[in-house]
């Protein structure tokens, strides 16, 4: 599973800049099966930007990995890079 890049396109300009921007709080469900409390932009929470290191997730950027969910919100990733995987 991954992040289709037109759900990052449709956004407007004002809302793409406030989803990258505020951080709240987020129970975390990671896929070892720990809950952690994590800060976190509306983007990484909605898997627009990789969990770690916050890279925008692009067609070219490669298949981004699901590490765990964020209950009523939806699942978060991370890049190849900090998967662990090659870029």
């Amino acid at each position: 599973m991954s992040v289709e890049p037109e759900r990052i396109r449709a956004l407007d300009g004002d809302r793409m800049i406030s989803i990258r921007q505020t951080v709240s709080s987020y129970a975390v469900m990671l896929d070892g099966g720990s809950l952690e409390t994590m800060e976190l932009t509306a983007a990484q929470a909605r898997g627009f930007e990789c969990l770690t290191c916050r890279a925008q997730h692009t067609a070219a950027s490669g298949a981004f990995q699901p590490v765990g969910r964020i209950p009523s919100v939806g699942s978060v990733f991370q890049c190849p890079r900090c998967a662990g995987g090659a870029r």
